[in-house]
């Protein structure tokens, strides 16, 4: 024998069901009822629009989008090492130039301050060194040039008065009597030689000179502090920019924590302004007016709305996709963090500037097929719903209006 159920059972089923279950039974049964009526009886039953709720929205379309920021950046490790945080690992805000923490510390230490004893160095012993090498150099040449000087004097006498001479000519190598011509070279040799070294003097004597040798050290030196900044940079985990910080490295306090080159240790997030990307997969969104295009967003607080703001071309499964970038109300920033990763669902609302009924689209076609496939969305209405216009047709419904009067 089976038992029957308890009241309190059968009582507990949900109201809401049983409305819904209703209401599809009506909305199946209702398009049935019509079949079977002459065009006149048709005319009768011609639903009241009226009956349907009033917006000045409409939804055009439902699709995955992306939730982001303003600027995002991954802070990545830039060695492999042991790693050090300054503070918790928790989300929060920091502003830019604030450190995290960093790689290798103490290696980065010692090689601050030997960067801080070459900088002494330079300009303690190597620039004062330079200036002391030039001087002697500079007295070098100057002791040469008053050599030849003399030698020169020497040998304009000799070949003035060659007879004044002539025992200090037995001296000289050869065999023969120096002539007059083996006189003439020499001298002539000795003002080259005379000309090279005073034109060397001159230059080391310049500015110029100074401007290019001393310039070569500061160079080195500049060279060798940039590579250890960018290793400083490399090292430290530093805040680009004012924003959001999510840590992705899972850190363990208390314990030895290495990370490898190109780790992902942390996500920034400008939330000043966050915007919402839509592919523009429907071509006839590009005909609408884009101060009149919404998106909607589910949030834990409700939705999020955002305007228009621009337009950009993205390049997408090997094809260019055309983007439009849509600017949230910035008290939804903080709720939208939730929704920046991947992609979630995204509404498109059409603003129709004034308020209209929207009525469901398989209701209205459902009424009169026929006049559907021949006249469209137009001639539906205006076949069914005379005193009225379209003002848009959406995803599920169609948005009418009372035919205003000329």
């Amino acid at each position: 024998m089976k038992n029957n159920p308890p009241a309190e059972i059968i009582l507990r089923f949900p109201r809401a069901a049983a409305c819904r279950v209703g209401l599809f039974i009506f909305c199946w049964a209702f398009p049935f009822s019509l079949f079977g009526q002459n065009d006149s009886a048709a005319q009768s039953v011609r639903f009241d629009p009226a009956r349907f709720r009033e917006n000045s929205r409409i939804l055009i379309g439902k699709l995955p989008i992306r939730v982001m920021p303003r600027r995002e950046y991954a802070i990545k490790a830039g060695s492999s090492g042991l790693i050090e945080l300054y503070v918790p690992p928790k989300s929060g805000n920091f502003k830019a130039g604030d450190r995290l923490g960093g790689i290798d510390v103490e290696r980065i230490v010692l090689d601050k301050e030997l960067m801080e004893l070459s900088e002494s160095l330079l300009k303690e012993k190597e620039i004062p060194q330079w200036h002391l090498q030039r001087k002697t150099q500079i007295d070098q040449l100057k002791t040469q040039l008053s050599t030849i000087e003399g030698e020169r004097e020497l040998a304009e006498r000799m070949l003035a008065d060659p007879g004044k001479y002539k025992d200090l000519f037995k001296g000289m190598k050869g065999s023969k009597e120096t002539d007059g011509k083996s006189m003439q070279t020499y001298l002539s040799g000795l003002k080259d030689h005379q000309a090279k070294i005073m034109e060397i003097l001159s230059f080391i004597q310049s500015d110029r000179k100074e401007e290019l040798e001393l310039g070569e050290l500061f160079k080195k030196f500049e060279s060798k502090k940039m590579q250890f900044d960018l290793r400083e940079k490399e090292a430290y985990l530093t805040i680009p920019f004012d924003g959001h910080v999510q840590f992705l490295f899972p850190y363990v306090a208390g314990e030895k924590n290495y990370v490898s080159l190109g780790t992902e240790l942390a996500l920034v997030r400008d939330l000043s302004e966050v915007y919402g990307h839509v592919p523009i997969v429907d071509s006839r969104w590009r005909l609408l007016g884009k101060s009149k295009i919404e998106l909607e967003v589910a949030v834990s607080t409700g939705v999020a709305r955002a305007k228009y703001a621009k337009s950009l071309k993205k390049e997408i499964s090997g094809s260019e996709q055309l983007i439009y970038t849509f600017l949230f109300d910035p008290s939804d920033n903080q709720v939208l963090m939730n929704q920046m990763s991947g992609t979630v669902e995204g509404k498109l609302f059409q603003d129709l500037g004034r308020k209209a009924r929207l009525v469901p689209k398989f209701l209205l076609v459902s009424l009169n097929p026929e006049t559907f496939r021949e006249a469209g969305w137009k001639g539906l209405v205006e076949n069914l719903v005379p005193g009225y216009e379209l003002l848009q047709v959406g995803l599920q419904s169609i948005a009418l209006a009372k035919t205003e009067a000329p």
